[in-house]
């Protein structure tokens, strides 16, 4: 059994299909950053390869494998260390793969994670084994938002969508999971929408995501004045939208942190007022808006405010 907070329909729905032994050949786990596209992609993956009468059993050596993931049928690809992306390479080398009959299981899996990284040469490349893939290979790709991905890659796959719970299951999930006060609790899930994994890297203090070190270099810039450094820092996001989105919404959160640290100094009260132009960067972000100028306008405002407050 699984369960994903906020999502029990979608949950059924997954324990269904594996029940009747039905599981698509292609899924698309989408979701924002900390609502369990990563846990409902690695039950999934277990039942594919599981052994066991009622998939997955947790007791066959297959699911014991893949807990640990050391599973040899179950292969996952993500952005390589230092990269943003997936690279057209990591694609054709899975594809490769894909005519190697399985290991142990009856199956093998592959795991796309970060799938709405890919470029369109990378989903391209991908769409010629989902299109006429193996009869022993399945697919599943995880990606924050399916709106990058190439409608094509979309119809072949069946798309499982995560969402946040509302604010009164969050908080007695997080209160029943953690010794934290209900009030911090409260202002976490509060800054965090919902959302039960940032809420609870909000208040552990850890990063939610990959942009978020990107956002503090950011800001620390725009408090020193130097355009240049912020410029080239958001370079890196102006090519993908959901990156660009996160990195938004990771500088929001830590200017909302900066101010609760510190709430009566001079840099807080400067900083309220860029947390009041964000908000019309994420709305921009939903256009098609051209990420450079919209990196360049935010840069622009950005050091006029605290220059001005200064």
């Amino acid at each position: 059994m699984i369960s994903i907070v906020g999502n029990n329909k979608l949950t059924l729905t997954v324990q269904n299909f594996i029940k009747e032994k039905r599981i698509p050949h292609a899924i698309l786990i989408e979701g924002d950053y900390g609502t369990g596209k990563h846990t409902l992609a690695k039950f999934i993956s277990k039942a594919i390869v599981c052994s066991g009468a009622d998939c997955p059993c947790d007791g066959c050596n297959n699911c014991h494998l893949a807990d640990i993931k050391s599973h040899p049928d179950i292969t996952e690809i993500a952005p390589l260390d230092g990269k943003k992306s997936i690279t057209v390479d990591q694609i054709r080398s899975l594809r490769e793969e894909t005519v190697i009959k399985p290991h142990q299981a009856e199956k093998r899996v592959f795991v796309i994670d970060g799938a709405d990284t890919m470029n369109p040469q990378s989903q391209n490349a991908l769409l010629k084994v989902l299109e006429e893939p193996p009869k022993t290979v399945m697919f599943i790709l995880i990606a924050e938002s399916k709106t990058v991905l190439l409608d094509t890659i979309i119809s072949r796959c069946v798309t499982l969508s995560l969402t946040t719970p509302e604010f009164s299951v969050a908080l007695d999930y997080i209160k029943s999971k953690t010794d934290f006060s209900e009030e911090l609790i409260k202002e976490a899930l509060e800054l965090q929408k919902n959302n039960i994994g940032r809420a609870l890297n909000t208040l552990n203090g850890v990063s939610s995501s990959s942009t978020e070190e990107s956002a503090e270099k950011f800001l620390e810039s725009a408090i020193n004045g130097d355009r240049f450094n912020m410029l080239k820092i958001t370079a890196a996001y102006s090519k993908n939208r959901i990156l660009a989105d996160s990195f938004i919404k990771d500088l929001k959160y830590l200017i909302t942190r900066k101010i609760r640290n510190s709430p009566n100094s001079a840099l807080a009260k400067t900083l309220y007022s860029v947390y009041g132009i964000l908000a019309e960067f994420e709305e921009s972000l939903t256009t098609n808006i051209n990420l450079n100028l919209m990196f360049c306008n935010l840069t622009s405002k950005t050091t006029e405010l605290i220059g001005r407050n200064k």
